[in-house]
């Protein structure tokens, strides 16, 4: 079941993040075995069975206000003025809250999807072991995906996949036709192997780490570097540098937190000098091979991004409470759009900044709803931070990779597209199902007792 959940999430990537018809639908559809699947499996562990809960009733919430939001409406209190304009006009209308409700109605799958894998990944991880299958499963899938971008550039650069627009367009695009949402997924896929770089290897005595050399640790860091060069290749101004910022910080974390993971004779160094390597390595990387994102800050102008979230600020200041609709932005947003800032060439469909889109459908009630579901999620990961010790990592980097997608999303529309939203939502879920694994009874009666007590 967690492999095929896993396969789904990558076909949903593969069909260019699943954004649009009828790749969409084909993404649910294969998506909803697995999840349905998951329903049986039995909750071990008090923590599993709250943080499940908690992930459940949130989705239910959010469900049930994207609903009313689209169903008709006996009073007109709570709906859009537009529709009385229309009644006014002999127009035959039903009420709602949302100006668009079909639009409502279909977006509610990209909506409660990410929080069903969550749940999902939570339920299937319940111990080390699957956890960790699940965690590097999701960091296989992310390098298979980035082998397949880099063979589909350089081999079929013109080939059209999943998409009318063609590969090789200009940046590094690979399955994606936006370098924004390659470098938002190549990001996640970077965090999912830095965590796996850093885990602790089975046989850990001093003896076996001083003599054996460690080649899977070292092809694995290899393969962390080509995915972070491919993360470069695709000058994204805000991917590129939020995502070297956050994995070269949470790296350094791991370090201070873990200063004794390394190799024997790298111990002798102090904890502030292996924080400062961490550190000097990821400004090294940027200088050396950034040049693809400093040329596109310093000759890229403003493209009318400052514009359109002001605009999206008056569009919340309006309807502050219940919102204009979830995914109604590219209907709602011409009212508002300023000519003077703008123009009147081209149309936005997005506002490019996910928090101000999200807030101004679902409103200020949608926007608590997020606000707990982000509190939930920190204080479970943080609580991994302080627990784990052999798989400290996990957490951590599922923290810089939560950051790291707020961030993008201010700028950006990372979690816009489906196939990013559920690869990030099985991150969160394997990060969070490491951060509160417990020993069952079972487990514990069954550890050998020490020696030193009981003699051979």
């Amino acid at each position: 079941m967690l492999l095929s959940l896993i396969a789904a999430i990558g076909s949903a990537l593969t069909m260019n993040g699943a954004v649009a018809a009828p790749y969409r639908q084909i993404a649910v559809l294969l998506l909803i075995i697995p999840l349905i699947s998951t329903l049986g499996t039995r909750i071990e562990q008090p923590a599993t069975r709250r943080l499940f809960r908690w992930s459940m009733a949130l989705a239910g919430a959010f469900l049930g206000l994207a609903l009313v939001q689209s169903m008709p409406l006996s009073s007109g209190s709570l709906a859009h003025p537009v529709w009385d304009q229309l009644s006014d006009l002999g127009i035959a209308t039903q009420r709602t809250i949302s100006v668009a409700p079909s639009t409502t109605l279909s977006g509610i799958p990209a909506l409660i999807l990410p929080f069903c894998v969550f749940a999902a990944m939570l339920l299937l991880c319940q111990d080390k072991r699957t956890a960790l299958l699940a965690w590097k499963a999701l960091a296989v899938l992310g390098l298979l995906l980035t082998a397949l971008s880099a063979f589909l550039e350089l081999a079929f650069p013109e080939i059209t996949f999943f998409s009318r627009f063609e590969v090789g367009r200009g940046a590094f695009n690979g399955v994606f036709v936006n370098r924004n949402t390659t470098a938002a997924f190549l990001g996640l896929t970077a965090f999912a192997t830095a965590a796996w770089v850093t885990l602790p290897r089975r046989d850990t005595t001093p003896e076996t780490v001083a003599e054996r050399f460690d080649w899977g640790r070292i092809i694995l860091a290899a393969l962390m570097f080509l995915v972070l060069i491919a993360l470069i290749t695709t000058r994204s101004r805000a991917g590129v540098t939020l995502a070297l910022i956050c994995v070269t910080l949470a790296m350094a974390m791991v370090v201070a937190l873990r200063p004794d993971y390394s190799r024997q004779h790298v111990r002798r160094l102090s904890v502030r000098a292996k924080v400062f390597l961490t550190l000097g390595s990821g400004v090294a990387l940027f200088i050396a091979f950034g040049e693809p994102v400093v040329s596109r800050i310093a000759v890229t102008s403003d493209d009318g991004r400052l514009c359109v979230w002001m605009a999206t600020l008056q569009m919340i200041e309006e309807r502050p409470i219940l919102g204009w609709g979830f995914g109604t932005f590219a209907d709602v947003f011409p009212q508002f759009r300023d000519p003077d800032c703008l123009g009147t060439h081209g149309a936005w469909t997005r506002a490019h900044n996910s928090h101000l889109e999200f807030l101004a459908g679902m409103g200020l009630m949608g926007g608590l709803l997020w606000l707990i579901a982000l509190i939930v999620l920190v204080h479970t990961l943080l609580s991994g931070v302080q627990m784990r010790r052999s798989l400290q990592a996990i957490p951590v980097l599922s923290l810089g990779a939560l950051a790291f997608v707020l961030l993008h999303s201010v700028l950006d529309f990372p979690l816009q597209i489906p196939g990013v939203a559920l690869y990030f939502a099985a991150l969160m879920g394997a990060g969070c199902a490491v951060s509160i694994l417990t020993r069952s009874a079972k487990t514990i009666r069954r550890r050998p007792l020490p020696k030193t007590i009981y003699g051979k």
